[in-house]
Protein backbone atom coordinates (compact mmCIF):
# COMPACT_ATOMS: atom_id res chain seq x y z
CA UNK A 1 0.00 0.00 0.00
CA UNK A 2 1.33 3.28 -0.82
CA UNK A 3 0.94 6.08 1.55
CA UNK A 4 0.29 9.28 0.40
CA UNK A 5 0.08 13.15 2.03
CA UNK A 6 -1.17 15.88 0.49
CA UNK A 7 0.98 19.60 0.92
CA UNK A 8 0.34 23.18 -0.13
CA UNK A 9 3.51 25.68 -1.60
CA UNK A 10 4.04 28.29 1.60
CA UNK A 11 4.55 31.93 1.02
CA UNK A 12 5.22 33.12 4.47
CA UNK A 13 8.66 32.30 5.81
CA UNK A 14 9.95 32.59 9.31
CA UNK A 15 8.27 32.76 12.90
CA UNK A 16 5.65 35.28 11.90
CA UNK A 17 4.44 32.91 8.65
CA UNK A 18 4.82 29.63 10.92
CA UNK A 19 2.56 30.69 13.83
CA UNK A 20 -0.24 31.97 10.50
CA UNK A 21 0.00 28.96 8.82
CA UNK A 22 -0.78 26.73 12.50
CA UNK A 23 -3.53 28.86 13.02
CA UNK A 24 -4.90 27.36 9.97
CA UNK A 25 -4.88 23.74 11.44
CA UNK A 26 -1.70 23.44 9.04
CA UNK A 27 1.92 22.52 9.89
CA UNK A 28 4.39 24.66 8.39
CA UNK A 29 7.33 22.28 6.92
CA UNK A 30 10.47 21.71 4.38
CA UNK A 31 11.36 19.52 1.93
CA UNK A 32 14.57 19.27 0.82
CA UNK A 33 17.16 16.66 -0.37
CA UNK A 34 20.66 15.97 -2.41
CA UNK A 35 19.53 17.20 -5.96
CA UNK A 36 15.65 19.47 -4.54
CA UNK A 37 16.16 22.91 -3.95
CA UNK A 38 14.45 23.54 -0.56
CA UNK A 39 10.86 24.31 -0.32
CA UNK A 40 8.81 25.66 2.20
CA UNK A 41 4.84 24.18 2.37
CA UNK A 42 2.54 23.17 5.14
CA UNK A 43 0.32 19.62 5.70
CA UNK A 44 -2.73 19.54 7.32
CA UNK A 45 -2.29 18.94 10.97
CA UNK A 46 -5.62 16.35 11.06
CA UNK A 47 -4.05 14.77 7.50
CA UNK A 48 -0.46 14.16 9.27
CA UNK A 49 -1.99 12.63 12.45
CA UNK A 50 -3.86 10.25 10.18
CA UNK A 51 -0.61 9.18 8.17
CA UNK A 52 1.35 8.58 11.47
CA UNK A 53 -1.21 6.55 12.87
CA UNK A 54 -1.82 4.56 9.26
CA UNK A 55 1.93 4.25 9.21
CA UNK A 56 2.37 3.28 12.82
CA UNK A 57 5.26 5.85 12.62
CA UNK A 58 7.76 3.65 10.91
CA UNK A 59 10.47 4.76 8.39
CA UNK A 60 8.44 4.63 4.79
CA UNK A 61 8.82 5.87 1.75
CA UNK A 62 5.72 8.36 0.68
CA UNK A 63 3.99 10.59 -2.19
CA UNK A 64 4.17 13.71 -0.97
CA UNK A 65 1.57 15.23 -3.74
CA UNK A 66 2.83 19.41 -3.65
CA UNK A 67 -0.37 21.50 -5.42
CA UNK A 68 -1.83 20.43 -8.93
CA UNK A 69 0.45 18.10 -9.99
CA UNK A 70 3.94 17.49 -8.07
CA UNK A 71 4.69 14.26 -6.29
CA UNK A 72 8.25 13.58 -4.90
CA UNK A 73 8.79 10.09 -2.99
CA UNK A 74 9.82 11.13 0.80
CA UNK A 75 10.85 10.10 3.71
CA UNK A 76 9.79 12.19 7.00
CA UNK A 77 13.63 13.48 8.92
CA UNK A 78 11.95 14.79 11.62
CA UNK A 79 8.41 16.26 13.88
CA UNK A 80 8.89 18.99 16.23
CA UNK A 81 5.76 18.55 18.69
CA UNK A 82 4.71 21.00 21.13
CA UNK A 83 6.94 20.11 24.65
CA UNK A 84 3.38 19.32 26.55
CA UNK A 85 0.24 20.96 24.02
CA UNK A 86 -0.29 17.79 21.78
CA UNK A 87 0.50 19.60 18.28
CA UNK A 88 2.73 19.43 15.48
CA UNK A 89 5.01 22.35 15.17
CA UNK A 90 7.35 21.69 12.28
CA UNK A 91 8.00 18.82 9.44
CA UNK A 92 10.97 17.90 7.48
CA UNK A 93 10.61 15.88 4.02
CA UNK A 94 13.40 14.37 2.86
CA UNK A 95 13.06 13.62 -1.24
CA UNK A 96 15.29 10.19 -1.65
CA UNK A 97 17.01 9.32 -4.51
CA UNK A 98 15.45 6.35 -5.66
CA UNK A 99 18.80 4.78 -6.68
CA UNK A 100 21.10 5.19 -3.52
CA UNK A 101 20.62 3.29 -0.21
CA UNK A 102 19.60 4.62 2.88
CA UNK A 103 19.45 4.03 6.26
CA UNK A 104 16.61 3.62 8.50
CA UNK A 105 14.84 2.35 11.72
CA UNK A 106 12.62 -0.55 11.32
CA UNK A 107 10.32 -1.99 14.29
CA UNK A 108 10.82 -5.38 14.90
CA UNK A 109 7.49 -7.95 15.37
CA UNK A 110 7.76 -11.07 17.37
CA UNK A 111 6.07 -14.09 15.48
CA UNK A 112 5.24 -17.70 17.08
CA UNK A 113 5.51 -19.36 20.24
CA UNK A 114 9.01 -19.48 22.27
CA UNK A 115 9.23 -23.31 23.23
CA UNK A 116 10.91 -21.22 26.10
CA UNK A 117 8.45 -19.51 26.95
CA UNK A 118 6.20 -22.40 27.24
CA UNK A 119 8.67 -23.40 30.19
CA UNK A 120 7.61 -20.61 32.11
CA UNK A 121 10.40 -18.70 30.91
CA UNK A 122 10.12 -14.92 29.71
CA UNK A 123 10.72 -13.22 26.73
CA UNK A 124 12.89 -10.26 26.71
CA UNK A 125 12.82 -8.13 23.97
CA UNK A 126 16.33 -6.38 24.06
CA UNK A 127 15.81 -4.15 20.74
CA UNK A 128 12.09 -3.00 19.71
CA UNK A 129 13.55 -1.86 16.26
CA UNK A 130 16.74 -1.88 13.95
CA UNK A 131 18.85 -0.03 11.77
CA UNK A 132 18.45 -1.43 8.19
CA UNK A 133 20.25 -0.04 4.78
CA UNK A 134 18.60 -0.37 1.61
CA UNK A 135 17.06 1.18 -1.24
CA UNK A 136 14.04 4.21 -0.30
CA UNK A 137 11.81 1.43 -2.25
CA UNK A 138 12.38 -1.10 -0.60
CA UNK A 139 11.89 -0.52 3.18
CA UNK A 140 10.57 -3.29 5.08
CA UNK A 141 7.53 -2.87 7.05
CA UNK A 142 8.28 -4.73 10.04
CA UNK A 143 11.48 -6.98 10.93
CA UNK A 144 9.71 -10.14 11.15
CA UNK A 145 11.72 -12.68 14.06
CA UNK A 146 10.50 -16.01 13.93
CA UNK A 147 11.17 -17.05 18.61
CA UNK A 148 9.48 -20.14 17.81
CA UNK A 149 12.46 -22.87 18.38
CA UNK A 150 13.87 -20.28 21.13
CA UNK A 151 14.21 -22.11 24.14
CA UNK A 152 15.52 -21.23 28.11
CA UNK A 153 18.45 -18.78 27.98
CA UNK A 154 19.05 -18.56 24.24
CA UNK A 155 19.85 -15.37 22.63
CA UNK A 156 19.35 -13.95 19.20
CA UNK A 157 21.68 -11.41 18.26
CA UNK A 158 21.69 -9.29 14.54
CA UNK A 159 24.06 -11.89 13.10
CA UNK A 160 21.53 -14.63 13.33
CA UNK A 161 18.70 -12.89 11.58
CA UNK A 162 17.95 -14.03 7.68
CA UNK A 163 17.26 -10.90 5.89
CA UNK A 164 14.65 -11.13 2.67
CA UNK A 165 17.75 -10.09 0.59
CA UNK A 166 16.38 -6.38 -0.19
CA UNK A 167 18.29 -4.79 2.98
CA UNK A 168 21.24 -5.18 4.88
CA UNK A 169 21.46 -4.38 8.92
CA UNK A 170 23.25 -1.81 10.05
CA UNK A 171 23.96 -2.96 13.53
CA UNK A 172 26.88 -4.75 15.26
CA UNK A 173 26.14 -8.29 14.14
CA UNK A 174 26.89 -9.64 18.10
CA UNK A 175 24.19 -6.79 19.33
CA UNK A 176 21.47 -9.02 21.41
CA UNK A 177 18.07 -8.33 19.84
CA UNK A 178 15.32 -11.19 21.72
CA UNK A 179 16.50 -13.22 24.75
CA UNK A 180 14.35 -15.88 26.41
CA UNK A 181 14.44 -15.84 30.49
CA UNK A 182 14.78 -18.53 32.28
CA UNK A 183 11.76 -18.06 35.41
CA UNK A 184 14.64 -17.59 37.86
CA UNK A 185 16.75 -15.15 36.24
CA UNK A 186 13.03 -13.05 35.36
CA UNK A 187 12.17 -13.08 38.48
CA UNK A 188 15.52 -11.73 40.24
CA UNK A 189 15.45 -8.67 37.58
CA UNK A 190 11.88 -8.30 38.57
CA UNK A 191 13.27 -8.13 41.89
CA UNK A 192 16.07 -5.81 41.59
CA UNK A 193 13.70 -3.23 39.34
CA UNK A 194 11.58 -2.84 42.34
CA UNK A 195 14.01 -1.72 45.16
Amino acid sequence: MSLELEAVLRQKTGKGGARSVRREAMVPGILYGPKTPAKTLSVSAHSLEKFLRDSHGESRLLNLKIGEGEVKQVLIREIQTHPYRRRFLHIDFYEVPLDQPITVEVTIEIVGDSVGVQKGGELNLIQRSLTVRCLPNQIPEKIKIDVTKLDLGDVLHVEDLVTEGTYTFDEAPSMGVVAIESPESASKSSEGSEK
